[in-house]
């Protein structure tokens, strides 16, 4: 018996039931960026960007599949052909037939995700920070009692019913349908052109607007009725569990030099910090790689200091002329939490097994002198 190898697909398939691609911004690019989804995975090489570095990696360690947290480009690309840097990327890739795989926001949004940085940092994780919603479809149909079950299951498994940490979600309610069959109509109850009553059932389901189309064609294909309601409505839906960023509660006594000493150690990196080393921490807020648009958030929420990758040069004094002290580690510092996540999610894809090559310890391509009491040209 020849030995079962999973594909592209199932790495990406089990990424979307993991952290479901639908909970990525709009902006974002996430899945699979370049390869074949049929194609059998001989190995995944884990890491946090797909740069030419971890390409030539893959490539030598024999993977065919490149999963990181970055994607290889965000901009829709005219043409793939050879280029320097990181825009050389995708056609090297499919060159040497390695696919890229990325999961990006929707990593950031998950409750793992959003722990992990405040768990690398020596913090509790406290309760999300990011606020507001997310872009959906809302897809209604009505069903006879009887074929339920049969509907709804197939709505689910076109994308629908995800709603945050719970799966398969969806509202049933009964009622009556009326209607008239005219000539040549052949309906499943009633005959003749009279009006006709039958018990029926909403179906009522949540799903991401990009998968609205084979939401409802799957609702369609299963169908008992000739004419079938099936309907959809954008809308927005409040977000749950999967929301960016961490409020958390600072150590006793700590104050901002204590905060930014004790990430320094713990993530081996001389931070940015913007605020004065005596000002008392009583919250912190966390948010990975770029902190821009969690500010508000964490303003709202009383932090007193955000713990960071970057953030701008004027957002940074904005925040700090707000009332919120900055710690800055480095995009990359904060987010490489994220690759024993990827790696867990492909090494339990059946029919990978040990075919894993996970980029253990961080790779920061960055450092800092140590810095001068003031400017030499002064």
């Amino acid at each position: 018996m020849s030995e079962q190898h999973a594909t592209v697909g199932d790495v990406v398939t089990a990424l979307d039931r993991r952290w479901p691609f639908a909970w990525a911004f709009p902006w974002d690019r996430v899945g699979l960026a370049v390869g074949d989804p049929d194609a059998a995975v001989r190995g995944v090489y884990c890491t946090l960007d797909p740069t030419p570095r971890a390409l030539r990696a893959a490539s030598d360690a024999g993977c065919n599949v490149l999963l990181t947290h970055h994607p290889a480009f965000l901009e829709a690309l005219e043409t793939i052909v050879p280029r320097a840097g990181m825009l050389g990327v995708p056609f090297a890739a499919a060159a040497a037939g390695v696919a890229l795989v990325n999961v990006h926001t929707n990593l950031d949004r998950a409750p793992e995700g959003a722990d992990a940085l405040p768990l690398a940092a020596g913090l509790v994780p406290g309760p999300p920070l990011e606020r507001g919603s997310v872009p959906v479809a809302r897809v209604v149909t009505y069903v006879p009692p009887g074929a339920v079950d049969v509907v709804l299951a197939a709505m689910h498994a076109a994308g629908a019913g995800r709603v945050g940490d719970y799966a398969a979600c969806g509202f049933l309610s009964s009622g009556e349908g009326r209607f008239v069959p005219l000539p040549g109509a052949d309906p499943l109850v009633g005959a003749g052109e009279r009006a006709s009553r039958t018990d029926e059932v909403r179906i009522e389901v949540m799903a991401p607007r990009g998968s609205t189309r084979d939401v409802v064609a799957a609702a369609r294909s299963v169908h008992p009725y000739e004419e079938p309601v099936i309907l959809s409505t954008e809308g927005e839906l409040s977000l749950g569990a999967a929301r960016m960023g961490r409020l958390c509660v600072a150590p006793v006594d700590a104050t901002l030099g204590s905060m930014a000493e004790q990430v320094a150690g713990r993530f081996g990196v001389t931070p940015r910090v913007w605020g004065a080393a005596d000002t008392k921490v009583r919250l912190v807020a966390t948010a990975p790689g770029s902190g821009r648009g969690l500010v508000a958030d964490a303003l709202a929420g009383g932090a007193d200091v955000m713990l960071t990758g970057e953030l701008r040069y004027h957002d940074a004094l904005d925040a700090l002329a707000s009332g919120l002290a900055v710690i800055e580690c480095g995009h990359d510092a904060t987010e490489w939490p994220y690759v024993p996540l990827l790696a867990g999610v492909a090494r339990g894809v059946e029919g990978i097994g040990a075919a894993m090559v996970v980029d253990e310890k961080p790779i920061i391509e960055w450092w800092t002198p140590q810095r001068q009491k003031g400017p030499a040209w002064m």
